[in-house]
């Protein structure tokens, strides 16, 4: 904009339109004079230096990073890129690279599924990933058959372990026979008197009236009258037989050869079976079986009676009162057959039941070990005035065990 107030410290000329100015490179510095600046000769437009493009000059290239870059293919229809100048310098315009849409250096045709897998189902992260294979019913079958015929050859197994010989199954329940035990010579561990004992034992546990029991045990015609008020049938199953893995034992203890058999009623509760040889036959000694005396421990410990003969568990002890004094007897617990009932017993030192009782623990006692309970056969005798109720006198010491002679 034009402006028509004289300014005095104004000292640029009057352009014109045609005039060019000079950019002053050529002057190291400007020329001061008193009364101001010189400015530099007007040129005109076809008297300008050449431009600084196209001076030979060649600058230091200095320090140059040497930057590889992948060239672009430019599309080959573009335009030539025009050159024009600005307030006398020229400007290249470079024509923007234009990339072409982007291609695979390969095409892979997309195959279909049938092709690469035929006829086999998807697996891992398919069309069924959450969903349990099915597996083929013929597999099931087969491992249900190999189930199946574990168990049954484990039941079989189990059975045959179980099962009598055959020799028990052939003769049954019955008694056994005359003729097949004169062929025995005393007890053996493992001979015929075994099987014969087991064979008697599952007649007798499945015997449920006194009538069937009578002919299987020892002194029938003695104990008939007994047998007939105390005896208790097992009720064990018809078919029941000695389990294989019951003890057999074989003893001379008391002056009579037996055997005795061991083992649980079906009900776990514990059983011990004493036979004897009466004559030619095999008998069971119901007396001894039982534990059974002349009188009971249950009268035995109320002071009732007057003693007698009685079968028990005998262990020493230190138990003594001013009637029994230690100086002069000796002490034992005398317990019953089921080792629930108790009664006390003493015997004189000087007396010959006390020596015979002190041999037979003696021979039973390890060396260094607490005396062992012993199976006896003793008779009581009513104590004298002022002991307790269940305090007896043992009068004499019959035989070790329960089997009489």
């Amino acid at each position: 904009m034009a402006s028509n107030l004289h300014d005095p410290n104004n000292h640029a000329p009057p352009v014109a339109a045609a005039d060019v100015w000079d950019d002053g490179d050529g002057l190291p510095c400007q020329t001061c004079e008193p009364c101001g600046v010189i400015l530099p000769q007007r040129r005109l437009r076809a008297t300008l230096a050449p431009t600084r493009f196209e001076s030979p000059h060649t600058e230091s290239p200095g320090l140059r990073i040497n930057v590889q870059t992948v060239a672009r293919q430019a599309v080959p229809t573009a335009p030539a890129v025009p050159i024009k100048e600005y307030g006398g310098e020229v400007v290249r315009l470079e024509q923007a690279l234009v990339e072409g849409p982007f291609q695979a250096a390969k095409m892979i045709p997309a195959q279909p599924l049938d092709a690469v897998q035929g006829s086999r189902e998807l697996q891992g992260e398919g069309q069924d990933w959450g969903h349990a294979r099915p597996h083929p019913l013929r597999w099931l079958v087969i491992a249900g058959a190999g189930v199946g015929g574990v168990l049954v050859a484990a039941l079989a197994t189990q059975e045959l372990l179980l099962a009598p010989k055959s020799k028990a199954q052939s003769t049954g329940l019955e008694l056994i026979e005359e003729s097949q035990v004169e062929q025995l010579q005393g007890f053996e561990l493992d001979g015929p008197s075994e099987e014969n004992a087991r064979s008697l034992l599952a007649t007798f546990a499945v015997a449920t009236t006194p009538e069937a029991v009578l002919p299987l045990i020892r002194d029938a015609p003695r104990l008939t009258r007994r047998l007939t008020q105390d005896w208790q049938p097992w009720q064990v199953p018809a078919n029941w037989l000695p389990a294989r893995n019951a003890t057999w034992q074989i003893s001379a203890e008391g002056g009579k050869n037996h055997g005795c058999l061991s083992g649980h009623k079906p009900d776990f509760t514990p059983y011990q079976v004493f036979f004897v040889r009466e004559g030619q036959a095999l008998r069971i000694d119901w007396e001894a079986t039982e534990g059974l005396g002349d009188a009971t421990f249950a009268m035995l410990a109320k002071g009732r009676g007057t003693g007698g003969i009685i079968r028990t568990y005998a262990t020493p002890e230190n138990f003594y009162s001013l009637v029994f004094p230690e100086s002069k007897f000796h002490s034992y617990k005398l317990l019953a057959a089921d080792r629930e009932q108790v009664v006390w017993g003493y015997v004189k030192s000087d007396d010959p039941a006390a020596a015979a009782l002190l041999k037979v623990f003696e021979s039973a006692r390890n060396d260094g070990d607490p005396p062992k309970e012993q199976a006896v056969t003793l008779r009581l005798a009513p104590p004298p005035a002022g002991t307790q109720k269940n305090q007896w006198l043992i009068g004499e010491m019959l035989h070790i065990d329960w089997v009489s002679p």
